[in-house]
């Protein structure tokens, strides 16, 4: 009991003393003892208008040794901007007091959701975090670009002929779906942003003509980073994908940059003597699983980028389908690789079929690169398979289905995937330069994926989907 008694007392003494120092706790009110911030602007990307952000945060510092009581914190234009504030707990738009200890910082959270405007053009938003201590005001800056967009929800279904322009963006958080006998055309400058497994499927037709200088995009709506350095328009998996039905035939895409889906395009099977879909100058990239399947389709690709997929780039089978001047190439970097580059059923040639409707695949004129297994099954002798003076970069030799190609060689592309960015265009010590074969030059493969115009002197073309321009000149 009696050492009880001890420690109880030794306790009351001390918490007596923590109390004392708690209200004897001194606050400066130094005008020159202000605050510290660990950034002088919260920067959001593209906002589309009605639609809120991710959280940003930043942190503010008491550099003193005394406390200071910062006496309010308030958004300069609350009722006008569309940002909001979270500062140590405590909902904006007007907060404080707020004691800080010496030495001490928090955190204050920022969200925003633009208000919709009449604007079809990207426009910037402006507001700032105002700090009053000590009789001083600081202020955090900050911005953003608000978006328009069109908004599809609850599932679109087109049954008549519809065009998307570019004068503002579409929004798609479900499903897009063109009935047979209708026609979607997307002109120019297009671009649908597709939530988070959202889908196309075209049981009608599909038309999307863009240009060089202004694609048609198909992409997720993600416009924030995943890490301060890492956009999650870089990630696959953002959104669904595109089917193509069976009754659906004839599609084009020209000029069109397809990336970020999970699903990556779906070709149902058809009259294989019908042109299923057609690429042209077009962009496929970075799809979580397979990048293009097509069953007994006939689908073709000219001057197209076809590039990184967790399964293969073309998954496919018994499809009658050409690839000329296009970049084939995986070197996708989200997860392990699970399929060979370029996986193919059938291609067995078959005697009750015309030599127009057998499958017959033949890639010319290509870069074709994995790092992972380049072709499934790796032997197929007595396939209705072509190689036609195509770069590979594994060892090997021709025979009756490899005719003069280049084998272990290194297409030194421009970007390879450092920090995640990959860009397919060649450099000047690529062996892919000047090695392709007149043979392939035609009025569609004359101008490269960038609309740059290949050689009509009797120089051999590049290899692969880009002409090489030097980079200045490309940027230009």
């Amino acid at each position: 009991m009696k050492n009880s008694g001890i420690f109880i007392g030794f306790f009351l003494a001390g918490l007596s003393f923590l109390t004392t120092a708690c209200l004897d706790e001194k606050f400066s009110t130094d005008p020159t003892h202000i605050l510290s911030f660990s950034t002088e602007i919260v920067r959001f990307d593209t906002l589309f208008t009605g639609k809120g952000s991710t959280t940003l945060s930043f942190r503010v510092y008491n550099r003193n040794n005394d406390a200071v009581r910062i006496e309010s914190v308030r958004l300069a234009d609350a009722d006008r901007s569309g940002f909001y504030i979270n500062v140590d707990g405590e909902k904006g738009p007007d907060i404080g007091p707020i004691e800080l200890q010496g030495k001490d910082s928090l955190y204050v959270f920022v969200e925003a959701t633009i208000p919709p405007t009449e604007v079809d053009t990207p426009f910037v938003v402006r507001d700032s975090i105002v700090f009053r201590t000590n009789g001083k005001e600081q202020d955090v800056k900050l911005e953003a670009y608000g978006q328009n967009a069109t908004v599809f929800q609850g599932g679109k279904f087109f049954t008549a002929d519809t065009t998307l322009t570019a004068e503002r963006p579409f929004l798609l958080y479900d499903s897009l779906i063109v009935a047979s006998g209708a026609t979607l055309t997307m002109t120019e400058g297009t671009t649908l942003y597709l939530h988070d497994k959202a889908f196309l499927r075209i049981d009608g037709r599909m038309v999307a003509q863009g240009s060089a200088e202004r694609r048609v995009t198909l992409r997720g709506d993600r416009t924030d980073n995943l890490f301060s350095d890492l956009p999650y328009d870089y990630y696959s998996g953002q959104w669904g994908g595109i089917e193509f039905g069976p009754e659906s035939y004839e599609n084009v895409w020209d000029y069109v940059d397809m990336h970020g889906s999970s699903w990556g395009i779906r070709v149902d099977s058809g009259d294989v003597a019908r042109p299923k879909l057609t690429l042209q100058h077009s962009i496929v990239h970075n799809a979580a699983s397979h990048l293009i399947s097509a069953s007994h389709a006939r689908i073709n690709g000219y001057n197209c980028q076809l590039t990184n997929a967790g399964g293969a780039l073309l998954n496919l089978t018994d499809c009658p389908s050409e690839w000329i001047q296009c970049t084939v190439s995986n070197l996708y970097s989200w997860d392990i690789i699970s399929s060979a580059a370029l996986t193919l059923t059938g291609y067995s040639p078959t005697d009750s079929l015309s030599t127009d409707e057998q499958p017959r695949l033949l890639l010319a004129n290509c870069i074709v690169t994995s790092r992972s297994t380049l072709l499934s099954p790796s032997d197929i002798e007595g396939m209705n398979v072509m190689f036609d003076n195509c770069l590979f970069q594994v060892e090997g030799e021709d025979d009756e289905n490899f005719v003069r190609c280049l084998w272990g060689e290194d297409p030194a592309f421009v970007s390879t995937g450092e920090d995640y960015i990959f860009d397919f265009r060649l450099t000047e010590e690529s062996p892919a330069r000047e090695s392709g074969s007149t043979d392939y030059l035609t009025d569609t493969t004359l101008t490269d994926l960038y609309g740059q115009s290949r050689p009509t002197d009797g120089t051999p073309p590049d290899i692969g989907a880009s002409n090489y321009t030097p980079l200045e000149t490309a940027e230009e």
